[in-house]
């Protein structure tokens, strides 16, 4: 019983709980809970009601009975007695008689509902055994009698808690109630201002939307202008390695004319060292010598000519470093030109996706409007349900606050039948 009160009062708690938080789910599944305590409270009432309607029924049945059958049995004594009484008055007088007074005073005292004195056995026979029967009766009279005094006892302390619990139900579903009213009006203007917000955030998607139209046709001018960049640094980094080419190339020549001129001075010598043979010969080199000086005159021509190409390979080399050098600083200022055009890209890139980022996030927030909207709109349908259901808890909670003072009643009147007994 004390479970089952804890249970529907801890379903109440729920319920105040579920009312705050503002939860359709759990009120819903708290009020369940509720209602099937309230049916274990029911079901607990009316079978208690029962049991002690039916051990009442039955311990006055068996008192009707025993006392039907002590009677009957006195009624076979007396007959007994006065049959043997001629025989033995003297010894019934004193060993039947008297005990039998005995016993009938306490069927009597008994029948009354006096349960305070103890029923003694006047000794070991037939007598003292219904003496025995009788104690036996008186007690199993008094236990019941303290049992349902304690039942009784507890049912009305148990009405009493059911009807503050119920008290309290009322109240709190009477705020639940003012509450719910107010959460209503809340929603509502809260659905308004969210509508609202929907409005503008699809009204700043559409201004996003053309804003990422030109930054579309503006990021397409940009890429075009760094890929223009990019082929001219291209193009002049090939002419400068060309150009840096052909330097190496005109260095190689320079080589040729070393290897040429070493070849001419050795030439020079040789011719010297001939003509110098020849005229020791004297006479018979005389030709030598003439070959000797073309020879000399030719490595001579040839180291001229050298000298000259040298020169041409000289200015030519000074020239390509100094295109070279031009090459590199158009190169620089392009690269510099391409990097800051590339720098230009990036924060038009980020700022193209900043843009991008607000259209989605303003889509976000439209589509997020709406889904508050809508939720806001079954909020404010589950309010109404829960204000329905409310005002069915309320009702419900009277009929459990009429069953209480009933079950109260009852369990006065249970107190006021054993208090007729004296135990």
């Amino acid at each position: 019983m004390k479970a089952a009160f804890a249970e529907y009062g801890n379903a109440i708690v729920g319920q105040r709980a579920a009312t705050r938080a503002r939860s359709a789910d759990q009120y819903f599944v708290v009020n369940i809970s509720a209602g099937k305590g309230m049916t274990k409270l029911q079901e607990i009432r009316v079978n208690l009601v029962g049991a002690l309607d039916a051990r009442a029924a039955e311990i006055n049945r068996d008192a009707s009975e025993r006392l039907a059958t002590a009677k009957r049995l006195s009624l076979v004594l007396a007959c007994i007695t006065l049959a043997l009484a001629v025989i033995c008055w003297m010894f019934i007088s004193s060993r039947v008689l008297r005990p039998l007074r005995e016993a009938g005073e306490n069927f009597k005292r008994i029948a009354n509902g006096d349960l305070t004195q103890e029923v003694v056995p006047p000794g070991r026979n037939e007598i003292g055994d219904l003496f025995v029967e009788l104690q036996r009766m008186q007690a199993s009279q008094r236990n019941t009698l303290i049992l349902i005094s304690g039942c009784a006892t507890q049912l009305a302390s148990a009405a009493e808690e059911l009807n503050a619990v119920t008290e309290e139900s009322n109240r709190g579903l009477q705020q639940q109630d003012m509450q719910l009213e107010q959460a209503a009006t809340a929603v509502n203007q809260m659905t308004s201002a969210v509508e609202e917000v929907a409005r503008n955030a699809v009204s700043t998607s559409q201004a996003a939307t053309a804003s990422n139209t030109l930054s579309e046709k503006s990021r397409q001018q940009v890429r075009e202008n760094i890929a223009g960049t990019q082929l001219m640094t291209t193009e002049i980094q090939g002419s400068a390695e060309r150009i840096q080419h052909l330097a190496g190339e005109v260095r190689n020549i320079g080589k040729v004319l070393d290897v040429i001129r070493a070849v001419s001075e050795q030439t020079n010598l040789l011719a010297l060292n001939a003509a110098i043979e020849a005229a020791r010969a004297g006479e018979a080199g005389r030709g030598f010598a003439v070959v000797a000086d073309e020879v000399r005159t030719l490595a001579y021509r040839t180291q001229e000519s050298t000298r000259e190409i040298e020169q041409m390979i000289g200015s030519v080399q000074t020239t390509a470093e100094q295109a070279v050098d031009s090459m590199r600083g158009s190169t620089l200022r392009a690269q510099g030109t391409l990097e800051i055009t590339q720098a230009s890209g990036a924060v038009l890139e980020d700022i193209f996706a900043a843009i991008g980022q607000i259209n989605e996030r303003n889509l976000v927030i439209a589509s997020a409007a709406e889904e508050q909207a809508q939720v806001a709109r079954e909020v404010d349908s589950n309010l109404v349900a829960i204000r329905d259901l409310s005002a069915q808890s309320a009702a419900g909670a009277l009929q459990t606050n009429a069953a209480s003072h009933e079950l109260s009643r009852l369990a006065v009147e249970l107190n006021d039948l054993v208090s007729r007994f004296r135990t």
